[in-house]
């Protein structure tokens, strides 16, 4: 289900209803009638169509970039077709597979996350843009934020979670830095694989789930299977979403390409986190009116529980190598910045 689509409807609930298939829209013209004359460049997303939600705002942050670029660069899109795409959309938690310190860009757990639009500040003014440029340059790709789930993401279960304890032995979809927070406190993290998610989903071991924005959850049907949210229960910062371009491809675009390519993609996030945050009381009341889903907030207990792992699994990562603590610092020093009265920044 396209996400603008989505209170297009009463409110949301017909969307709901129908089942939230997947409606992304086709590449402009210009991509499928490439010409000889156009340089064709390959993006990649870890997301088919059947991958409703997320595999939307792919699509639709291909058109932005197909649009910035112009007729002299054709578009290919291929699900999951791995690492030597020219340009790969997917969240960037993921790459924290080759370097923990990607978390830093993909969103902090505990009391350590900026807000989404705090993060873009950190990147724009605070030099978070250099240091992600410098940590991604060895593995070959600019990286670019590109969307977001929002604030606040919720924890779904099977079951009411209102202590710490509660997570014990319980196995949790989760991706980034979560999962470290999650294994402290008890539970069992299962890896929050993009084209894993459907069976992990219905397996019945698994109780919980950490997956997108509401919006992004209901797509999938996570709120039916686990109608017990917690907003925040990890932290309040959700996940960004990150173009990755290949260096070389990057480096041979004019600087009028990457400022277009630039400024549509700072316009999808923009538009992404209105969408996630802004209409997010609707979502929410849609959610309830078709799953049934009861969403509350960690009490104080559970809070204070969670930011006490979080400093220390984050502290780890910053102690990771040189390059993680240069990081740590720059984003600690703009977090006390933001919030100066915070008595939790490392």
């Amino acid at each position: 289900m396209d996400r603008r689509d989505f209170l297009k409807t009463t409110g949301g609930l017909a969307a709901l209803t129908a089942g939230c298939a997947s409606t992304a829209a086709a590449m402009p013209a210009a991509a499928a009638g490439a010409g000889l004359s156009q340089r064709r460049l390959t993006v990649a997303m870890p997301w088919t169509a059947n991958h409703a939600g997320l595999a939307d705002d792919a699509h639709r942050l291909a058109i932005r970039i197909q649009t910035a670029l112009g007729d002299s660069i054709a578009l290919d899109m291929h699900p999951d077709i791995g690492p030597r795409a020219d340009i790969t959309i997917a969240p960037v938690c993921a790459d924290t597979a080759l370097h923990p310190a990607f978390a830093y860009f993909g969103g902090l757990p505990g009391s350590h996350s900026l807000l989404p639009i705090e993060l873009e500040g950190w990147l724009i003014t605070g030099g978070g843009q250099d240091l992600w440029d410098d940590l991604a340059a060895p593995h070959g790709f600019k990286p670019l934020l590109a969307g977001h789930t929002g604030s606040n993401p919720i924890l779904w279960s099977k079951s009411p979670i209102s202590a710490p304890e509660d997570l014990s032995g319980l196995k949790v979809v989760a991706r980034g830095l979560d999962r470290d927070v999650l294994r402290a406190l008890g539970a069992i993290p299962v890896l929050g694989d993009e084209q894993a998610l459907g069976a992990a989903l219905t397996e019945p071991a698994v109780s919980a789930v950490i997956w997108g924005s509401p919006v992004h959850a209901s797509a999938v049907g996570i709120p039916a299977r686990f109608p017990f949210g917690l907003a925040g229960a990890l932290g309040q910062s959700g996940g960004a979403l990150a173009v990755k371009v290949d260096l070389a491809v990057w480096e041979n675009f004019t600087p009028a390409e990457q400022a277009a390519v630039q400024a549509a993609l700072s316009a999808e996030f923009r538009a992404a986190l209105a969408d996630a945050d802004i209409t997010r009381p609707a979502v929410e009341h849609a959610i309830a009116a078709r799953d049934g889903a009861v969403i509350k907030i960690p009490n104080a207990t559970f809070a204070a529980a969670v930011s006490r792992i979080a400093a220390a699994v984050v502290a780890h990562t910053a102690a990771h190598d040189p390059i993680a603590a240069r990081i740590d610092r720059s984003y600690s020093a703009f977090k006390r910045a933001v919030h100066p009265n915070s008595i939790n920044v490392s």
